[in-house]
């Protein structure tokens, strides 16, 4: 078996298990292909990053239809919050680490060595990607489903939350519904590397 055909099934079996068809396959092996394995290959390749900008757009779309269908009657900046609770770095990392995308992504031999595979930013990245390739592939509604189906865990932990505010805009809300000055925060100390 050589590699373009090992490499169809490997998308295939992917589609199967999170429960999306493909119809491009060029399109899927691009939403899992690192900038990495662009730079070192002998053809032409194209990697995530532009499917990655699209599918973080229908990603927040999905969930905000999602949240407005399913939690009625909230205020735009609630439907904010929730919304980041969900769209944001860490969960979109969270999920892809759930679903082990990392095997399926193709990475160059230095990403690879440097422990690429593993990165939660990287696997997030990717699964933004996938979600775009759905949408571009399949349209809307698969992309809709696609998405409701895989962070369903993180939708109902949104839902029994009932609210994704952090502490800062409690204090917010909570000083303006008692009429008393709002804070004004300071930043005393920063630690770590930026990011």
């Amino acid at each position: 078996m050589n590699e373009p055909d090992e490499r169809c099934l490997e998308l295939h079996t992917l589609a199967d298990r999170l429960g999306f068809s493909i119809r491009n396959l060029e399109l899927f092996d691009r939403a899992l292909t690192h900038v990495s394995m662009a730079a070192e290959a002998s053809q032409p390749t194209f990697d995530y990053e532009s499917l990655e900008f699209l599918g973080d757009a229908v990603l927040g779309l999905v969930v905000a239809h999602h949240l407005f269908e399913t939690v009625p009657e909230r205020t735009p900046g609630e439907y904010s919050r929730m919304r980041a609770g969900l769209v944001n770095r860490r969960c979109v990392a969270r999920v892809a680490k759930g679903l082990d995308i990392a095997p399926v992504i193709r990475l160059g031999k230095g990403e690879e060595t440097s422990g690429g595979r593993q990165r939660a930013a990287l696997m997030g990245d990717c699964l933004e990607a996938l979600i775009g390739a759905v949408y571009l592939d399949s349209g809307w509604e698969e992309a809709r489903q696609f998405v409701v189906h895989i962070f369903a865990r993180e939708l109902e932990r949104i839902h029994k939350l009932d609210e994704a505010w952090d502490f800062k805009s409690t204090l917010q809300n909570y000083c303006q519904a008692e009429h008393i000055g709002l804070p004004q925060f300071i930043v005393l100390r920063a630690e770590g590397p930026d990011h």
